[in-house]
């Protein structure tokens, strides 16, 4: 009784340092390093314990983490305002996956399953959430150049699975500590400065509102072309300050006099608008684009779009492609955006929840490189709160703002790289299904072979 005592207390303190350094190595936290070991007290901890207890050590490591990140202790941008149930939700999101795999792993002699079968396993539980809301551990690594090479060839499943891989590696192979630790100085060098702003090529604006500041919002767009971008993303929804009905007039006025912008607002479609993104362009509104992934209560309030459109832009040579807030937790729909003829730049106007410290705002910016490595393709990224950013085609953050109201300018080389992932899409993502069902297909083929044999 008293081992087994003693073995429950040792998963509660892993789960509690295991809960810290996720919530250390997510954005916010910004030690994106820890991601490479920070399972290892958990996975030690469980190891043999039965699915429960591995179930519930992984909750409490999630939900460890969530507490913190409601605290804002370890953060440099806080925000109490906010009720802390956003974060919570996100953070109930990665305990979907998390427990899951830990209650595998701890259940009978599952541990002693090959290391690349329990990544994979990971992945593909990871993988569930495409069904809601994508949330996996690779978001850790969005400031890692390495891992950016690594998206653009397996996408941002391969990151989740090289660390999945490596947590349980330790733990099952620790004689190979020393190639894990020069793995992750090689992480921590390749991150440990920031990448230097490009200084040719196509210049971007990016204006960071919150809803109701539409004269905030009007005077620093002014202001900003006077630098001349091709065009200054706003925030999702900013257009519906200028929108009324289908009467788009007041936005096209300011593009005679402005640069041109690009934003969102409802339509006027029965029985449900659809959210539509355009450029106003010379005081000529573009093409639309109709959402096509609608978040939480927005299925009741919108109409799902079905097609990905770019629209012409004569000053970068090329098209934009249009993605509205949520498209960019899926990697298939930036993806069909990019492949349009001729897009050099993706924009993506944003409005996240406004969360305590600005987690989900945090969290969700952080796909923005992935999806641009992933296509060799430069994306802009307006949100209302916190998080806006410049991406260049590489994955590489050229500007930013964190918590800031203001508009903001970047250079974008306005050209595309070829990538592996933008030609053959989530194939490691099957893959990974393919190794996880794979030996158990196999063992059901064995049972009813020997099934058939005359006996």
């Amino acid at each position: 009784m008293q081992q087994k005592v003693i073995a429950y207390v040792l998963v509660a303190l892993a789960a509690l340092a295991t809960g810290t350094m996720l919530v250390l190595a997510l954005p916010l936290g910004e030690q994106a390093w820890l991601a490479w070991f920070m399972l290892v007290p958990l996975l030690i901890a469980t190891k043999e314990k039965g699915f429960l207890v591995g179930f519930l050590g992984g909750l409490a490591a999630v939900f460890w983490c969530g507490f913190l990140a409601t605290t804002g202790v370890f953060y440099h941008f806080k925000n109490f305002e906010p009720e802390p149930s956003w974060t919570y939700t996100g953070c109930g999101l990665f305990a979907i996956p998390f427990c899951l795999f830990f209650a595998i792993w701890a259940d009978s002699k599952n541990h002693m399953k090959p290391v690349w079968w329990l990544a994979a396993l990971a992945v593909c539980l990871e993988s569930i959430l495409l069904l809601k809301l994508p949330a996996p551990l690779a978001i850790t690594q969005y400031r890692n150049p390495i891992m950016m090479v690594v998206s653009s060839l397996v996408g941002i499943w391969g990151v989740s699975f090289l660390i999945w891989f490596i947590n349980t590696s330790v733990v099952k192979m620790p004689v190979r500590w020393m190639w894990f630790v020069s793995f992750i100085i090689l992480c921590k060098v390749a991150s440990r400065d920031p990448i230097p702003k490009i200084e040719y090529g196509v210049t971007v604006a990016v204006s960071q509102f919150a809803e109701g500041l539409d004269k905030e919002l009007v005077d620093s767009h002014a202001a900003i072309s006077t630098q001349k971008p091709v065009f200054d993303v706003w925030p999702e929804f900013a257009g519906m300050m200028f929108v009324m009905g289908n009467d788009t007039s007041k936005l096209t006025d300011l593009s005679k006099k402005t640069s041109p912008i690009i934003t969102s607002f409802r339509d006027t479609a029965m029985p449900l608008p659809h959210n539509v993104a355009s450029l106003f362009l010379d005081g000529v509104e573009s093409a639309r684009y109709e959402k096509r992934k609608l978040f939480g209560s927005e299925t009741n309030m919108h109409t799902r779009g079905r097609v990905a459109v770019a629209v012409p832009l004569a000053a970068i040579d090329g098209a934009v492609g249009l993605n509205i807030c949520y498209d960019s937790c899926f990697p298939y729909v930036i993806r069909e955006t990019a492949a349009l003829p001729n897009v050099k730049v993706i924009a993506l106007p944003t409005i996240d929840p406004d969360s305590r410290h600005y987690f989900i705002a945090a969290m969700h910016a952080a796909f923005t490189p992935f999806r641009a490595a992933e296509n060799g393709v430069a994306m802009v990224r307006a949100d209302g709160h916190f998080g806006s950013m410049i991406v260049d085609e590489r994955g590489h953050i050229v500007a930013e703002l964190h918590a800031e109201q203001k508009s903001s300018l970047g250079n974008v080389s306005g050209r595309r790289v070829w990538t592996l992932y933008q030609v053959v899409g989530d194939w490691f993502w099957f893959l990974c299904i393919g190794a996880v069902v794979a030996p158990g297909l196999i063992r059901l083929s064995k049972w009813l072979r020997e099934r058939k044999k005359p006996s």
